[in-house]
């Protein structure tokens, strides 16, 4: 690790600018997040993100642990135990956070070249969205698109959901949700809407490619409008005892789904 800079005050301005991160309107205004412990940070080093600055505390700088030569590079702060613990998020802190600027992502762009994408309508749950990202990851998908009504993708408890997923495909949160899924359409991408009324099993419908699997909110579901804009509806077949799945498990069996298809092509 580098020479860190020692900050012992609670009014520094590195601290404050930590705090403001806590909110989405901090992050909005900063386009930067928070990450926290040390694999989440290993991993966006590794995945070249765009690192502000690292923040160790005392206990950790002591220890003298190196986790990737590339940290060599960033910038480091170093503060006292009580500070650092007076910042985390977590119960009990590693010792290691980073602030890291928000990707940017053309929208346009990524719909040019993906037949895989998932979209999450107005979804409120952090812990959802950020195990929906990492299914999408882990099986391949090209990119997740939020709307802007759901909960923040940069909030911290969807980072840490997401094991590091947030950094390795693209997560757009799109200013016209329902606009991006036309423009996908008319590339040629088909929107099939998770539904549990009127619908096929999911391994009725071509999920293997050009595909944009939509899944809507915890509660309502899939919205009317989204309805009246979608190729298909879909749904999971299950036990007459169960009444529903929640979305992060639906979203990960659709998605599963998506790649099975997709291998026996």
């Amino acid at each position: 690790m580098n020479e860190p800079s020692i900050i012992t005050s609670a009014n520094n301005p590195i601290i404050k600018e930590i705090k403001g991160l806590k909110t989405k309107k901090g992050r909005a205004k900063a386009q930067a997040f928070l990450l926290e412990g040390s694999r989440l940070v290993l991993d966006a080093v590794h995945s070249d993100a765009q690192i502000k600055y690292l923040i160790v505390s005392d206990t950790y700088a002591e220890k003298g642990e190196y986790l990737s030569e590339k940290i060599h590079k960033i910038r480091t702060i170093q503060i006292p135990d009580r500070l650092f613990t007076n910042i985390s998020e977590i119960e009990s802190p590693q010792g290691i956070m980073a602030i890291a600027e928000i990707p940017q992502y053309d929208e346009h762009n990524m719909l040019e070249g993906a037949s895989r994408i998932i979209a999450l309508e107005n979804l409120q749950d952090p812990g959802n969205i950020g195990t929906i990202i990492r299914t999408s990851d882990a099986c391949g998908f090209d990119a997740v698109i939020v709307s802007r009504d759901s909960a923040d993708i940069y909030n911290p408890k969807v980072i840490r959901s997401t094991m590091g997923a947030v950094f390795h495909l693209p997560v757009i949160e799109v200013h016209d949700f329902y606009g991006t899924l036309r423009i996908a359409k008319e590339k040629g991408l088909s929107i099939a809407a998770a539904h549990t009324r009127k619908s096929e099993p999911c391994w009725k419908v071509n999920l293997a490619n050009n595909i944009v699997i939509v899944i809507g909110n915890e509660a309502n579901g899939i919205s009317d409008k989204l309805l009246g804009l979608a190729d298909s509806t879909i749904m999971i077949p299950m036990n007459s005892r169960a009444e529903s799945l929640n979305a992060a498990a639906a979203a990960s069996i659709l998605i599963y789904e998506s790649m099975r298809q997709s291998c026996l092509k």
